[in-house]
């Protein structure tokens, strides 16, 4: 029996980054609601990461590679936010106001579809390396997940669906290797054989609710357009 097992592990295919990552996705698109925000909590994440609930409701859009537009309503004004490659771009529409930014020594502060619970492969070619910790006893596979750029030590611990791979749990270390925060997805749904999860529950390093965001209307690979994300 213990010979049986050595060699059955030694047979098995070996996991690696690619393994979490969401294959066949070229675009995604889906609204964005909050449904809870304990802004005492969430502020004890960090004060940049609470605005992000500011904004009750909006819109979110990725294209591969690393393409990224947030469109929503902030305090009565429309907000877009695009990322492209390296680049950040705020539009505020009524003022016209515009703000560009490189954040390719910043990559903290470049948000990605990671955080909305997949890893694509521009993710996982460009921005994101990870290494193989465990498989969990039902399948989920465990990984430890930093940038690619080396003098960010930020780090982040991943479980992903063996076969549909979305992340089931996201838990986030700064810099400094503190506990800042932990992502629950939940309720996941498909779209063009695509899985992605519907909810997700945020928790501070106290492992209180901090706050609670929903995604609805899910829709994959419809063939958004580059326009979407660039600053008119």
């Amino acid at each position: 029996m213990i010979l049986e097992t050595v060699l059955f592990a030694a047979l098995a295919p070996a996991v690696d980054f690619d393994d979490a990552v969401c294959q066949g996705l070229n675009d995604i698109q889906c609204d964005l609601s909050v449904v809870s925000a304990n802004r005492a909590e969430l502020r004890k994440i960090n004060k940049d990461f609470a605005m992000g609930y500011e904004a009750k409701s909006g819109m979110m859009q990725w294209k591969e590679p690393m393409k990224l537009r947030l469109s929503s309503n902030m305090n009565g004004e429309k907000i877009i936010y695009i990322v492209s490659g390296d680049k950040q771009s705020y539009l505020i529409q009524r003022f016209n106001l515009r703000k560009n930014d490189d954040l390719s020594k910043d990559p903290g502060r470049h948000q990605t579809l990671f955080d909305f619970g997949l890893i694509t492969k521009s993710i996982s070619q460009q921005f994101l390396k990870g290494t193989f910790v465990r498989t969990e006893p039902d399948g989920t596979n465990v990984f430890d997940v930093n940038y690619r750029y080396d003098k960010d030590k930020t780090r982040y611990r991943i479980w992903v669906h063996p076969t549909k791979k979305y992340i089931e749990k996201r838990v986030w270390y700064n810099r400094r290797g503190q506990l800042m925060a932990s992502f629950e997805y939940s309720d996941p749904v498909q779209s063009n054989g695509i899985w992605m999860c519907s909810r997700v529950t945020v928790k501070n390093a106290e492992n209180q609710v901090a706050g609670v965001s929903q995604y609805s209307n899910i829709k994959t690979n419809i063939g958004l357009s580059d326009s979407l994300f660039r600053l008119n």
